[in-house]
């Protein structure tokens, strides 16, 4: 296919004698154009390989904005054919990326080797430009979120999950350093993450293993846990940036930490069944033997009272093993569709008692939640050995609060039961091992026996989960979620106006 090339000249001659040249190479010359309206119009219809572009041309708009438009418009090489190569000239073509210049008079020009090079160039331009749309589409299309920065450490870009993780809009992130919007802090010592650029500088490489950081977004929150892959870009050895790609594992930590806790829970549910019933086999042996024992002796007084407190221990041993034995149990034949909120309020003056002596309950219910599928014997106990541990946990008086309330996850309506107290926080590395039995999670507290173990083994057993949040003055959450039962129950605010969410306090 003959390569063709529009000519825009005013100088008549000059433009024939350029047009005799270039069909002597090879090229075919569609038209001449003398200003910018005709050039513009010619290369609308004819859309040649190349313009050649004199500088000086007859009208109101020179050969340099008539070379800018057709960039602009059509994407098209543009050369420019002058006599005029000064430096102030030269500046103001460079702005209109043109592929060469061709300085009059034309003797001894070789057209052939100029506009083959600046064709070739416009191809790979070209190519380059499809390159970089399809990268720019790939990477704002990938579900990870992904910030590259120049060499300088500035974003260079940024697609929609990076923008929707930190909180930044890309156009405003742009040109900022790039720790200024990817907060992050180590997740074990809660320190910031040193800029890798400081690694590359120093002679070291950026570390390329899989990261957890925490992540604090524009608005100041730092509850995302995000893994991060972070990488140097080179070109023939000079750094061009740095590219960070990562995603939100928060959910995917829980789930992680649950199911641990689960095959752990497992485990201790294996023993606690065949424990629980060898301990209440052997205690009722001993209350039959015990029984006629007192019935065949004549005992003193002190000796009525040494088998009194045995037979007070023995009780509890038989209560430990009821703990034991259903703590091994894996079905809830009784789970029928349950109004948290009545629950509560139903149990609140056992609540209450169960609370202790100078201290206060406050209950924070949301109105309309669903039901829950669950059995409310169970519940009752649960809500119950959840006071408990918090009257456990401020033994110098103090508060304890129920809240209910229900979210949605991606699958499914969730309802959540939070019961806080503002007792001393759990110890850092004592979360993994919250739920075991009989496991001292705050210091001086003492150990919550089964209680904790129970709660958990029963959230699990009805589908949900349990959690726990502890901050440094901040006091201890023990979060419940469960999924909803199918019919919402719709609550009706009774004379305690508890449906409509407001706190009720009931001092013991």
């Amino acid at each position: 296919m003959t390569t063709s090339v529009l000519i825009v000249e005013d100088e008549g001659l000059i433009a024939m004698d350029l047009k005799r040249k270039l069909e002597q190479s090879g090229y075919f010359v569609p038209m001449i154009a003398d200003c910018a309206e005709e050039a513009i119009s010619g290369v609308e219809r004819h859309r040649p390989n190349l313009v050649l572009m004199d500088i000086r041309l007859r009208g109101e708009q020179d050969g340099i904005q008539t070379a800018g438009q057709i960039r602009r418009l059509f994407h098209l090489p543009v050369m420019y054919v002058t006599a005029h190569a000064d430096r102030e000239t030269l500046e103001r073509a460079k702005i209109t990326e043109p592929f060469g210049y061709i300085v009059k008079p034309f003797h001894g020009v070789d057209f052939r080797a100029q506009i083959e090079m600046a064709i070739w160039k416009h191809q790979m331009e070209q190519k380059l430009r499809t390159s970089e749309a399809w990268l720019s589409a790939i990477c704002r299309n990938v579900a990870d979120a992904l910030i590259s920065s120049d060499s300088n450490g500035r974003i260079a870009f940024m697609n929609g999950p990076a923008s929707k993780l930190t909180g930044w809009d890309w156009k405003e992130a742009r040109d900022k350093p790039l720790l200024e919007v990817f907060q992050v802090f180590e997740e074990a010592t809660g320190l910031p993450v040193v800029h890798p650029l400081e690694a590359i500088y120093d002679g070291r490489e950026v570390a390329s293993n899989a990261r957890a950081f925490r992540l604090r977004n524009r608005n100041g929150d730092d509850s995302a846990l995000v893994e991060a892959r972070l990488s140097a870009n080179y070109d023939d050895g000079s750094l061009l940036g740095v590219i960070v790609v990562f995603r939100e594992v928060t959910e995917r930590r829980k789930a992680e930490e649950q199911y641990r806790q689960l095959q752990k829970m497992n485990a201790v549910t294996l023993m606690a069944t065949g424990l629980g019933r060898e301990l209440d086999d052997s205690l009722r042996h001993m209350d039959g033997a015990m029984a006629k024992l007192v019935a065949r002796l004549q005992l003193s007084e002190e000796s009525s009272g040494l088998l009194a407190e045995i037979q007070k221990r023995v009780t509890h041993q038989h209560a430990v093993s009821a703990q034991l034995i259903r703590l091994g149990g894996t079905d809830t034949p009784k789970a029928v569709p349950v109004d948290l909120n009545e629950v509560i309020m139903e149990l609140l003056p056992n609540l209450t008692r169960s609370l202790g002596i100078g201290r206060s309950l406050n209950l924070h219910l949301q109105q309309e939640i669903p039901a829950i599928h669950v059995d409310p014997v169970e519940l009752r106990a649960t809500l119950i050995r959840l006071v408990v541990n918090a009257r456990n946990a401020t033994p110098d008086g103090g508060l304890a609060e129920i809240f209910t309330g229900s979210f949605d996850s991606a699958e499914q309506t969730n309802v959540r039961l939070t019961v806080w107290d503002n007792g001393k926080s759990i110890r850092a590395n004592a979360k993994e091992r919250i739920f075991d039995p009989y496991f001292e999670s705050r210091p001086g507290i003492g150990s919550p026996g089964f209680a904790l173990a129970l709660a958990y083994h029963f959230a699990t057993l009805n589908g949900g989960t349990m959690e726990v949040e502890s901050g440094s003055n901040e006091g201890t959450a023990y979060l419940l979620n469960f999924p909803a039962a199918e019919h919402p129950i719709v609550n009706t605010p009774d004379a305690s106006g508890y449906g409509n969410a407001q706190t009720l306090g009931a001092s013991a």
